[in-house]
């Protein structure tokens, strides 16, 4: 791979990083555990190229050499995937590990079991104690406790002490299967962009047109019209998709099935001064040439 085409790589992948960071941080999910997330997935492309391919047997040493893993990790990773424990990963956010601390060390808890409320500071059973042990400085106490309180995993008593509420700071009114639909679809949106990338004589259809600087108020009536459109198209793509005469006939048989699935969005944001107010146009794949007559009874024509 020439330094240019790895220099545009590594461009992309932080690109791409920049959103999933935001989103992994208001879950509070740590650096070290998408490090761990990242190893996973490297051993699991690599078993999938490998079973594509037909070039090798799947095993701990090419693996290994594909990734950059060690064997040892590779070892422990395939571990993990046939159902061992997963192993414990540093880089968690502080707070988290604080939080985890205080509720599973006995020095920490009360008779109960339960996590002992607090005093801020002093040696022994002590918030600055606690942070000390489980995050390596007691000198961040102060903005660990102001996190823990903001997320309201840890409440403040008349009495000065502090009191936790919640094993996780992760204060988010997100639901699991928003988070998964989140995951399959951008999957599926990134494995479509990165098939027309290697593929370029053969792409699937994926088209994207941008304005880089449309009038806020002028958007107030496009952006309706546009996602009123896009769900009559919509429409007519679920009923096309799944009318009878098109559905596999047995479902257990995957050579004769396919997995299609048709996405549109919306992306908005800020424009800056220096964007341009041209509106191009780029295209990932090639599409036929609209019909004449095809236009929509608005105007801005049909999608």
């Amino acid at each position: 791979m020439s330094r240019d085409i790895k220099s545009a790589v590594s461009d992309a992948t932080l690109q791409l990083l920049k959103p999933l960071a935001r989103f992994l941080l208001e879950a509070r999910v740590g650096v070290g555990e998408l490090n761990a997330l990242a190893r996973r997935a490297y051993v699991r492309a690599a078993m999938q190229n490998a079973a594509a391919s037909g070039t090798y047997r799947v095993n701990v040493s090419r693996i290994a050499a594909a990734t950059g893993l060690t064997r040892v990790e590779v070892a422990a990773l395939l571990a993990e995937e046939h159902g061992a424990p997963p192993r414990e990963h540093r880089g968690r956010v502080r707070a988290e590990r604080v939080l985890l601390g205080w509720w599973n060390d006995p020095a920490f808890q009360d008779p109960t079991g339960q996590p002992e409320r607090l005093r801020r500071k002093g040696p022994g059973h002590s918030f600055a104690a606690l942070v000390k042990r489980y995050s390596g400085d007691s000198h961040n106490a102060a903005a660990i406790l102001d996190e823990l309180l903001r997320s309201q995993a840890v409440r403040e008593r008349e009495d000065g002490s502090l009191e936790a509420l919640s094993r996780t700071c992760a204060n988010v009114s997100w639901d699991s299967q928003g988070i998964a639909a989140l995951g399959e679809e951008l999957a599926e949106h990134f494995e479509t962009l990165l098939y027309n990338l290697k593929n370029p004589d053969r792409p699937r259809f994926a088209r994207r047109v941008v304005c880089g600087y449309l009038d806020a108020y002028a958007a107030r009536v496009v952006i309706p019209e546009i996602a009123e459109q896009a769900e009559i198209f919509l429409e007519g793509a679920q009923d096309a998709l799944n009318h009878p005469k098109y559905t596999a006939r047995s479902k257990g048989s995957p050579a004769r099935g396919l997995k299609v699935a048709v996405a549109l969005q919306v992306f908005q944001e800020t424009a800056t001064k220096s964007a341009s107010r041209s509106r191009p146009a780029h295209t990932r794949a090639r599409r036929p040439a609209p019909r004449a007559g095809k236009r929509s009874p608005r105007g801005i024509g049909a999608l």
